[in-house]
């Protein structure tokens, strides 16, 4: 059997989802990202108001289905969509959600309480899929029978980052997390030592592709430094110096236009940020639908 990931983008806002004709074409709908692996092994990132259409997507058809939901962490932005994730609904399906224990709640706790009575009128436990839970720490796990490595990132009350290595293929998914340039000084502004920089090269090092938070211009981060998300030339300059393939910018601010999103890009492309060297990245900011093969 050929080993190959298909990888398929259902939200890409970050903080809120933004609908309105002037997010069409990079799309309102917060995080999740849907990876089907050869193996028929189906994986989701976050579950943002995204995952409601891809639950859509997976009713439409009749087979029961094994799903791994991989949380980076608890902001209700990543788990908004989860209540209406349409195939937990459905019984012989089997939904593993899978992220960190908090110092004070457990995981099957933090999602279930999001569907208590006074916040969504079904909860957790009258679900008919089988729900289960697996708490990940920071290291490497065996997955169903796949590697994925797992790195805390920089973010208010934390988050975690995800690499799946699946034959020869890497993928790296990094929402939510602060790349803090060398120039900033204000330590006392951050909830978090920024000392994880090296420690995520050594992990995204030769990626096929890096999925990583990119909400803020230069300008903007000044502004914001301590909120737990990155601009996006510290974004470029992190994935050059890893030799990354393929960059995904992800996260997208809720004020950031699809016109504003093509500037973006444009400038991301331009020889100004990504530099003189031999190594060839392909850069793009991710949209709504959007598919990638490998």
């Amino acid at each position: 059997m050929k080993v190959g990931i298909k990888l398929k983008f259902w939200g890409v806002r970050g903080s809120i989802p933004t609908p309105g004709v002037k997010y069409i074409k990079y799309g309102g709908n917060t995080p999740c990202v849907e990876m089907r692996l050869s193996n028929n092994k189906l994986f989701i990132f976050d579950a943002g108001t995204g995952i409601r259409e891809l639950g859509s997507m997976i009713c439409s058809g009749d087979e029961k289905i094994k799903a791994h939901i991989f949380l980076s962490h608890f902001h209700w932005d990543h788990i908004q969509g989860l209540p209406f994730f349409m195939p937990s609904s459905i019984e012989g399906n089997e939904i593993i959600i899978l992220g960190m224990d908090m110092q004070n709640a457990r995981l099957d706790k933090i999602i279930s309480d999001q569907m208590e009575s006074i916040y969504f009128p079904v909860k957790l436990q009258s679900l008919s899929a089988q729900i289960k839970f697996q708490i990940l720490s920071e290291g490497s796990n065996n997955i169903d029978g796949v590697k994925v490595d797992t790195i805390y990132l920089n973010h208010p009350g934390q988050a975690m980052g995800y690499m799946v290595n699946y034959g020869k293929i890497k993928i790296c998914y990094f929402t939510d997390n602060e790349l803090v340039p060398k120039s900033v000084t204000e330590s006392s502004k951050l909830k978090y030592k920024p000392d994880t920089r090296e420690r995520i090269l050594k992990l995204i090092n030769g990626a096929d592709l890096l999925i990583h938070d990119a909400q803020y211009t230069e300008e903007e981060y000044k502004t914001k430094i301590g909120w737990g998300h990155s601009s996006f030339n510290e974004v470029l300059s992190l994935a050059r110096e890893g030799r990354v393939h393929r960059l995904a910018l992800f996260h997208h601010d809720p004020d950031h236009f699809d016109e504003e999103m093509d500037v973006l890009v444009a400038s991301c492309n331009c020889q100004e940020y990504q530099g003189e060297t031999s190594h060839v990245m392909d850069c793009f900011a991710a949209h709504e639908g959007m598919e990638l093969h490998f």
